[in-house]
């Protein structure tokens, strides 16, 4: 045996090698033909990962690295019919990049301001109309729980928040280095949103994922917006079974705003409303005590 593998030039480890996969479908079509065998006994309920693993453990076809297998099942239209990968490995990469450059959670639930302008709150509801859903994104300043910058959108995209903080800076102004804070939703983490808030000077924050009461400002604004402005008016059901027609939902924004910020009052500012409170209170000179059980 030395001798053959002198005479031939190859190593003892590599001729054993060459030995133990002479009898394995190795070859692209032979491993095609088991994954088409495979899939079709399952009902092409087998992604890529599982049939490598049978490929190299059952059918002794290995070793074959899942790249080669996906390539190939791709190749061949015989990828998993039910766990089909919903975005593009370019889509993919992005939302990772997207994750791992979330901006911090500044907040932390503190949802005081003892000045006004300078820490805002944002959020995105849903507005159920009859002919299609509406989306608008509100932002609060949490010294006073106004109401300082809208949009409304047919479309829930990364444009809607930066409408929302455009209104914002046209009706107050640039706030330099002042905190808004958010969910950690796709329109907010965007490059687009987040490279517009560095732009006009704000700090980002974000919540942490899957929790609501992180962002609790906003989502007691939500809740307070659909009892006292729809459901009041048309009713709970009618208007969450979208029986309403956009023609009646959508002016209702514009006359609710004026009323919800210049004449709904607050208990915890003494039950003054928030533009009455921060024209009393303009530099936030004034003591404010907020509970920590504060109900917006």
């Amino acid at each position: 045996m030395r001798q053959m593998c002198a005479i031939a030039g190859v190593s003892r480890k590599s001729y054993y090698y060459y030995l133990r996969f002479l009898s394995k479908p190795n070859a692209d079509s032979d491993i095609v033909s088991l994954i088409e065998a495979i899939q079709e006994s399952t009902g092409y309920g087998c992604g890529y990962r599982q049939i490598t693993m049978q490929l190299n453990t059952m059918y002794n076809a290995g070793p074959i690295n899942e790249k080669r297998v996906y390539r190939l099942m791709q190749e061949h239209d015989l990828l998993s019919s039910v766990r089909r990968k919903k975005f593009t490995p370019e889509q993919y990469k992005r939302r990772r990049e997207l994750k791992d450059n979330v901006p911090p959670n500044l907040l932390k639930k503190n949802f005081f301001s003892g000045t006004p302008r300078r820490i805002f709150c944002t959020d995105i509801t849903y507005l159920y109309c009859l002919e299609q859903t509406w989306y608008l994104c509100s932002i609060e300043d949490l010294f006073n729980g106004e109401l300082v910058g809208y949009a409304l959108s047919n479309r829930i995209d990364t444009q809607l928040t930066i409408d929302s903080i455009l209104n914002l800076t046209e009706h107050i102004g640039p706030q330099k280095n002042a905190i808004i804070h958010s969910d950690q939703g796709s329109t907010y983490t965007a490059f687009e949103y987040k490279a517009k808030v560095k732009a006009l000077g704000f700090r980002q924050s974000c919540s942490y994922v899957g929790q609501c009461w992180e962002n609790a400002c906003l989502e007691s604004f939500n809740g307070i917006l659909k009892t006292e402005c729809y459901y009041n008016r048309f009713g709970k059901t009618k208007f969450k079974d979208r029986r309403i027609s956009q023609s009646k939902v959508l002016p209702l924004i514009e006359e609710w705003i004026p009323y919800y910020n210049e004449v709904r009052c607050k208990e915890y500012l003494g039950g003054m409303s928030p533009v009455a409170f921060r024209e009393r209170n303009p530099r936030g000179t004034l003591p404010v005590i907020v509970s920590p059980d504060k109900k917006y």
